[in-house]
Formats: structure tokens, sequence, C-alpha cells
């Protein structure tokens, strides 16, 4: 790895570090620079700002995400509707393993600054998902398990997966900013919704497809609310 490239990664590092413990709005490209031992003209040469740092986090998460899919997939393990499932799965971020990121990332996501990083966000997730998905539905295909309405479906697909996540994050934002926890009927509708979407793009027979177990979305939401807003002891899902 070239000099350059090891100062880039080093600042990304530093940046996330600093985001994910004192808040993105909190952390300055002064704090970035001062725990980096960096200097102005070295931070400028490869960000155009602070917006710039997060939007080149959030490529490379997408990147590191979809290639810890690729790995759990490699060995061929999976039947071809649980290889789908995995891949539907993953294109959203909002797993456990994405949980201090995104719980640095909510609370600008419905402002100007978040909705410009979120749209970059979410094209990187569709760029490095598109070709596993690809994989996965001529698989499903081949063994005629599903019967997509076109044959260039997954982008559609992946498009509706980052709107769903999206419309989730809104509603846990909305009501944790108010400290309160986004009702799990509400997470299940929106999940529904998307689910069977993705269904009639894919033409599978009604519950095929799972995107993600409810109890995945109220874990990862209500730790999500009480580490950015609520109390560690507040707990309405029991």
């Amino acid at each position: 790895m070239r000099k350059g490239e090891e100062t880039r990664n080093e600042f990304l590092q530093i940046a996330e570090r600093l985001f994910c413990a004192q808040g993105y709005e909190e952390t300055s490209i002064q704090n970035i620079l001062d725990a980096a031992h960096g200097s102005k003209g070295g931070f400028y040469h490869h960000f155009v700002s602070k917006e710039d740092v997060l939007r080149q986090l959030c490529e490379r998460r997408a990147a590191s995400s979809a290639e810890r899919t690729a790995q759990e997939i490699a060995d061929g393990q999976l039947a071809p509707l649980d290889q789908l499932s995995l891949v539907l799965g993953r294109a959203m971020p909002i797993h456990r393993e994405d949980l201090s990121f995104m719980c640095m990332m909510m609370p600008i996501l419905d402002r100007k600054e978040g909705m410009t990083v979120r749209l970059a966000f979410q094209e990187a997730m569709i760029e490095v998902y598109l070709p596993l998905l690809q994989k996965a539905v001529q698989r499903c295909v081949d063994e005629s398990l599903i019967f997509p309405v076109s044959s260039d479906v997954e982008k559609p697909v992946l498009i509706l997966l980052q709107f769903c996540w999206a419309e989730a994050a809104a509603h846990l934002i909305s009501d944790a900013r108010g400290g309160n926890l986004t009702d799990a009927g509400i997470l299940l509708d929106i999940l529904t919704v998307y689910r069977k979407s993705v269904e009639a793009l894919l033409n599978t027979p009604y519950g095929f497809i799972d995107l993600m177990p409810l109890s995945d979305w109220t874990a990862f939401a209500e730790e999500a609310c009480r580490r950015m807003f609520v109390s560690a002891k507040t707990s309405r899902w029991g």
C-alpha cells in the first residue's frame, strides 16, 4: 500500500472512531487532525470536507459488508433461497455489526448534509451488492425456484431495500427524539410492504423471501434508540 493510501486510511479510521464516540456534528476536522497528528494540507489532499470523510466511510463500510457476505456464501453450503435471503438482508445496513456506525449516522440522516451522505451510502450499497444479488438470483432461476419479472430485476430490488431501511430509520429518529421507541408493529408493517414488493419483482410465492426477522429489527431499533437518546434502563418491548 502506498504511503498516501496509508495516510488516507489512517484519517478514515480515526475519523470513524471519533464520529462514533462523540458524534459526527461534535467532531471537527481539527479534532481529527489532532488525533492523527496530521496537517491540514495532508487532510485536504485526501478529503474535500468533513462530509466527504463521512461519505468515504460509508463507501468503505458498504464494501466491507459485501466482502463479509461474499465470504459467508463462498463455500456453497447455503441452499439457493437461503443465499438469496442472506444477500437481500445484508444489503440493508441494520445489523448488529452496523450498530455503532448507524447510531452515529441516524441523528443527521434527516438533515440536508445527512441526506446527501445517505444517498451516497445507498448508492455504494447497491453497487457492491449488485453482483452478489445477480449470482444469487441466477442460482434460484436455474433451479426454477423464482421467476423474475425481468432479466435485470436485481437493481430495482436493491433500490427498494435502501428505501426500506431508510424508512425504518426515519421512524426511529422521529420517535427517539421524543424519547420513545418505535413500535414493533410499525417496523413489521415497513418490512412486510417491502418484502411483498421484492417478492413481486422476483415473482416468488408468498413468504419465500425472508429479508430479516422482526426480532432482529426490534433489537437493533431498541439498542439504537438507547444509545442515541434513551436511558439504558428504558425498554418498551419487554
